[in-house]
């Protein structure tokens, strides 16, 4: 049975699917997980969704991938590259300021537990790791639209491979230095298993960086 909260976001009890919502029409959708009290994105935030926000006055006017070779595999529903974890921080403040909602990355152990789906296996989801997830064997050297492979037990997407997304952790205290988890397009199968994790500095920027959104319910 589904609970439904005054906000509209419904909590479902473990086993069922959890319906996708969106805080406005143009928002990111977001999946709110089984009695955890937070919502994780339903893709990683696209191209697209970054757009919105450059449009809306927001995210510094930042237009990644711009001039980089990057931008010639497309931009629209593909996950938006060439993101470091502060950039991601603009994103969140507009986003928030625009909703009225709490948005975030999402902790380290809010993704992973996302990221099961409510079975414990190597990738996100399952097993296979090439019908979860973009990596080095499959991915062309580029990414893909979001939502094109299989999705986890919670409906999530490309939780495992496409893009490297950036936790809300601070590294051993050091708080300019940020987790890592999912894998990237060009990353080998053991990188983009469910307990891989890495860590850079907040400020770098890569074709294979990109972050997902949490939200407090």
């Amino acid at each position: 049975m589904s609970l439904v909260l005054c906000s509209g976001v419904q909590l479902v009890a473990a086993g069922e699917v959890p319906a996708a919502f969106r805080d406005c029409t143009d928002c990111p959708e977001m999946v709110s997980l089984p009695d955890k009290g937070f919502a994780i994105g339903k893709y990683e935030v696209t191209f697209d969704d970054w757009d919105i926000c450059v449009s809306g006055g927001g995210c510094n006017g930042y237009k990644p991938a711009e001039g980089k070779p990057a931008g010639l595999w497309g931009r629209g529903t593909r996950p938006v590259t060439y993101i470091s974890w502060d950039d991601a921080q603009t994103y969140i403040q507009w986003l928030s300021k625009k909703t009225g909602k709490n948005y975030r990355l999402p902790s380290e152990v809010e993704w992973e537990y996302a990221c099961y789906g409510g079975t414990q296996t190597e990738y996100c989801g399952g097993d296979d790791v090439k019908v979860l997830a973009w990596f080095e064997e499959n991915s062309d050297f580029q990414t893909h639209p979001v939502g094109q492979k299989q999705a986890n037990g919670y409906g999530l997407y490309d939780m495992s491979g496409n893009l490297w997304e950036w936790m809300d952790d601070c590294w051993e205290g050091h708080c300019k230095v940020h987790k890592m988890r999912g894998g990237g397009w060009h990353y080998d199968a053991n990188l983009v298993r469910a307990t891989v994790s890495l860590m850079f500095v907040s400020t770098l920027r890569s074709y294979s960086y990109g972050f997902r959104l949490a939200r407090s319910l």
